[in-house]
């Protein structure tokens, strides 16, 4: 079972903070929602994002599982975690990890990182900081599961047949590598390797099989995810 871990990151190019959270139902929401008001926060609720702010900052925190403010926020934020695993968990209706559409000879597979995508993956790559939580490789490895074929994604390495890509002072990579070492070489939050693969920064991979396996959320997420989803097969 995986263990949520606070890790709050300042991402210098974008001056402003991020602090990753487990995927929140509506009730750990709302546990925010209280906790913030009872700090002197002003706070409203639009749609799937928590709005807070005080004379000195302002703080979002999104239903995905996405906290983020100009300054640091672990003082307002960190006294409603430990509450959160008194909540049961939801039902919901659609994959909040992926979603998967049919091609010829596989599936397009669009992942929904909290943080490793677009405006942020940029900034990220050219920091040489990695924003994917460990709930999200386990998800990304459980696509993967049972193929054995090349993923294009981006690596800190070189490889065969790779091409530069500078970000910044840094150098990466646009490579093609097998499943089985983009999974296990996947650079989360939490965890780095000698050499690192990330996701590209469309978070698309495409999968060459004629179906993915079952995909189950709940328990074997632990408390990164609150939400249970039960899909039909693939």
């Amino acid at each position: 079972m995986l263990k949520y871990e606070v890790h709050e990151m300042h991402v210098e190019g974008m001056d402003r903070y991020y602090l990753p959270l487990p995927k929140l139902t509506l009730g750990q929401l709302q546990a925010f929602e209280e906790r913030l008001a009872s700090s002197g926060f002003s706070v409203r609720r639009e749609g799937d994002l928590l709005k807070a702010e005080d004379t000195s900052y302002r703080i979002t925190i999104s239903r995905s599982g996405l906290a983020s403010s100009g300054c640091e926020m672990l003082d307002a934020i960190s006294p409603a975690i430990p509450g959160l695993s008194r909540f049961p968990r939801e039902p919901v209706a659609a994959n909040p990890y992926f979603t998967a559409k049919k091609m010829q000879g596989g599936f397009e597979v669009q992942f929904f990182p909290r943080m490793e995508g677009l405006r942020i993956w940029t900034a990220l790559r050219k920091e040489g900081k990695c924003g994917l939580t460990p709930d999200e490789k386990a998800a990304i490895s459980q696509v993967l599961l049972g193929t054995d074929q090349p993923i294009e994604c981006v690596t800190d390495y070189p490889t065969e047949g790779c091409s530069l890509l500078q970000t910044g002072r840094k150098q990466y990579y646009h490579s093609s590598v097998p499943s089985s070492e983009f999974a296990s070489r996947l650079r989360t939050v939490s965890n780095s390797y000698t050499k690192n693969c990330y996701l590209p920064r469309s978070s698309v991979v495409k999968v060459k099989t004629k179906s993915l396996p079952t995909f189950h959320l709940g328990e074997a997420l632990g408390e990164w995810c609150y939400l249970e989803f039960a899909p039909k097969s693939l």
